[in-house]
Parts: structure tokens; sequence; C-alpha cells
């Protein structure tokens, strides 16, 4: 079983480089972690490891239920006994490798449940009426194409810095347009600052 077992450890590696582009951004925003320049090298690569680990996974189901033992002529052949402990192992690195291949439809719920503020359970939330806009502030706006970002977890690493930047108003990703809208007020903050910041959490900016 040594082949299989290779071949299971093969595909999982694969599955999980594969989803470093959405994995790494969550763990980013989970211990509050910069740059991983890697999560976004690791975008055009994704399909070829998806396609590697799936490949792995599927000749392991074959060597473990399919394969059959080499026979003498006029011999009946059967299939290869193995034990249930390398059927399970197969089963977890099959569960794992889906795992990370759906990483990007998930992880933005994640980061996004992480990241919201909590009330007490015990406590309601006051309410409070809006407060009227400042119509003293000079908001502006700007587009900015960035390429890296891969799922919704991608949205909410940049997002995060953006927002903590004294003068944004507000931040929104779109990975599927691969561009980031900044609300924010010029007198407080400049737009190499918010470009600094899209840069340092490892993205290219267009």
């Amino acid at each position: 079983m040594r082949k299989e077992n290779v071949l299971m450890g093969g595909g999982v590696a694969a599955a999980i480089v594969s989803s470093l582009c959405c994995i790494l951004p969550l763990i980013a925003v989970i211990f509050g972690l910069g740059s991983f320049g890697i999560a976004s090298a690791s975008e055009t690569l994704r399909p070829y490891l998806l396609v590697l680990a799936f490949a792995a996974i599927g000749y392991g189901f074959y060597r473990v239920y399919f394969h059959r033992e080499e026979c003498a002529p006029d011999e009946s052949c059967g299939t290869k006994q193995v034990s249930k402990i390398n059927q399970i192992s197969l089963w977890i690195a099959t569960v794992v490798i889906v795992a990370f291949a759906l990483a990007p439809y998930y992880t933005g719920y994640i980061a996004a449940a992480i990241t919201a503020p909590r009330l007490s359970t015990t406590e309601s939330a006051p309410v409070v009426a809006p407060a009227p806009p400042d119509e003293s502030i000079a908001k502006k706006t700007i587009v900015l194409k960035v390429r890296g970002m891969t799922c919704e977890g991608c949205e909410t690493h940049i997002e995060i810095p953006l927002r903590k930047l004294q003068g944004v108003i507000s931040a929104d990703a779109d990975y599927k347009e691969h561009n980031v809208t900044v609300v924010y007020d010029p007198a407080q903050v400049t737009v190499e600052k918010i470009k600094e910041a899209i840069i340092a959490t490892g993205y290219e900016l267009i």
C-alpha cells in the first residue's frame, strides 16, 4: 500500500497548495497577519493542482477497490484485499481534497463571521438613530484594479486593512470584477496610502 499512501499524500498536498489563494487570506484575517504573496501566486496553478489532486485520488480508488492481482493462466483472479485502515485513509483524503477544492465558496463566509461585531448574548443592542451625513466631508471615490483575488476570503483580506485607514469611509472589494472601490476623505488619506495598504496585503495593483 506504499504507492497508494504516496498518491493520497500527494493528492492532499496538491489540494492544499491549490487553495492557498483562499486559505492564507483567511489565516491572515484570523490572526491579523500581513502579506502573503504566495497566495496570489497560487491562483494560476490552482486548476492544474486540482486536476493532479483528483487524478491521484482517483488512481487511489482504482488501486484500493478495482486493482486485480496478477495470476497464473487458468487461475481465477480477484480484487486485491485492502485493510480497513487504508480504505478509511482513502476516504479521509478524499474529504480533505474536496474541502480544499471548495475553499473559494466558503472562506468568505468564515472571514465575515470572524470579523463581524458580536453583541453580548445577555444584552440587547440599543436602538440608535442614524447620524445625518456630514456634508463638510469632501468625499471621493476611487476604483482600483487588483490582481490575485480568487474568492470572498480575499475580499475580506483587502477590505479590513483599508477600513482601518484614517480617512477611509468605506472599502468594498469584488473578486469577480478584480477591483476595490474605496470612498475616502482626501483631507485625511491619499490615494498612495490606499494603494500601499492594498500592496501590503500581498495583492498586485493592475
